[in-house]
């Protein structure tokens, strides 16, 4: 499964609600909706607002490494549809999952954490038109911190780890030699 804050929410509610992934899955993934009265869940970020945006580089014992940080808050919406009252007396259940334990657990082992205020439900039951599905959506906001780490080999000239510098006065300006030369080198 990929690492992303919305399969970390797939799992935590099959986890919780005790679903399969017939049941539960993330957004555009092309699942069609099976014709059975049922329960389902989909996962998927709604929006995302960047928090900070960080670059920054470390020595390491074989060169330097650059380090790529994004911390947002993204939105994961998550909709619960039935064709029976499933999803009327299931919803309640996505609450729990998201302040269980075991999503508690979750959160701390992926960085990532859950907004302890997230907004009710919206009944949005006439987006499905004539179908008469019961659907109801919830938008659940989490904190998330994603990074990337680059090996910078100083052998391909990525960054520069020695430098050459002399020191000059009237004599010695523009001749090959300085009175003073040296160069620092990082170890």
């Amino acid at each position: 499964m990929i690492n992303t804050t919305e399969s970390y929410l797939v799992d935590i509610i099959r986890s919780e609600m005790q679903l399969d992934a017939q049941h539960v899955w993330i957004k555009s993934q092309n699942v069609k909706f099976p014709n059975t009265p049922d329960m389902f869940i989909i996962v998927g970020m709604s929006d995302a607002q960047t928090l900070a945006n960080n670059n920054y580089c470390e020595a390491t014992a074989g060169g330097m490494k650059e380090i790529q940080q994004v911390q947002m808050r993204e939105n994961i919406q998550v909709d619960i549809v039935s064709r029976n009252n499933d999803a009327i007396l299931r919803r309640w259940e996505i609450l729990t999952a998201i302040q269980s334990i075991y999503s508690e657990q979750v959160q701390e082992a992926n960085s990532f954490s859950i907004f302890r205020s997230s907004q009710g439900f919206l009944n949005t039951s006439d987006a499905e038109g004539t179908s008469l599905l019961n659907r109801f959506t919830i938008s659940i906001p989490c904190h998330v911190w994603y990074r990337k780490e680059k090996v910078l080999a100083s052998v391909n000239g990525d960054y520069y780890d020695s430098f050459g510098t002399r020191v000059d006065d009237a004599v010695t300006i523009g001749t090959g030699t300085g009175i003073i030369e040296f160069n620092i080198t990082e170890d």
